[in-house]
């Protein structure tokens, strides 16, 4: 079976790397044990899940690809209100203005990746996090 992108990136997401190594390996003995770090899976679920919203904030690829290119041609649209004989460098205001444009998109970027790296330190709970840890780098024997 062969999936498609929007398919492989679902599976591939931080939620489903977690659940499916649990589901994986998770009757094995030397596997950690979710009691071991005074949760239940119910709640590990719900951590999880809100965790996975966090991190999607920023949309898919291709939603955020067109957010930065709109960010860029953002100043050529305003660039397009003045008249070419007011342009104050002549043929290089035009680059100007992309530059202008390729900043904005690196602010609104850096940004979006600020506001969910607080938003994941605001939501961590030690007692997950530990657990999550042992189960991603739990390397069967």
């Amino acid at each position: 079976m062969k999936l498609n992108e929007p398919e492989k990136q679902i599976l591939d997401d931080f939620e489903h790397k977690v659940t499916s190594k649990i589901a994986l390996y998770g009757d094995r003995t030397d596997f950690p044990k979710i009691e071991d770090y005074g949760i239940n899976r119910q709640d590990l679920d719900g951590y999880l899940f809100d965790k996975q919203c966090i991190l999607d904030f920023g949309g898919s690829k291709r939603t955020q690809y067109t957010v930065l290119g709109f960010c860029v041609i953002l100043p050529i649209l305003a660039l397009s209100c003045v008249p070419e004989s007011n342009y104050p460098w002549g043929n290089l205001t035009v680059l100007a203005a992309i530059g202008v444009g390729l900043i904005i998109a690196l602010f609104v970027n850096a940004l979006r990746k600020m506001y969910i790296n607080v938003k994941v330190k605001q939501h961590e709970d030690v007692k997950y996090e530990k657990y999550i840890n042992a189960v991603l780098f739990y390397q069967p024997r």
